[in-house]
């Protein structure tokens, strides 16, 4: 499963494959309910997060992780 968000000037119907932001970094997916139906579900599987992101391909790699798992972090505390 992964997890990504939309750029902020997107609405959730007109997202793009080939423009992703971190998760939880623009709201325009409701990562809340999305991961909650999750839950709900059962599932138990792996989660990975696929940005495209220019800002992040710009970043060192030590940074990139750091902000990559902020934006997990931040994804999942909203179903906890």
């Amino acid at each position: 499963m992964r997890q990504h968000d939309s750029p902020g000037d997107t609405l959730p119907l007109d997202s793009l494959d080939s423009r992703r932001e971190l998760p939880a970094a623009t709201g325009v997916i409701d990562l809340k309910a999305f991961l909650g139906s999750l839950l709900k579900i059962g599932y138990d599987g792996p989660i990975s997060a696929e940005p495209f992101s220019r800002e992040l391909r710009e970043m060192s790699t030590e940074d990139a992780l750091a902000a990559t798992a902020a934006a997990m972090k931040k994804a999942f505390a909203l179903i906890a």
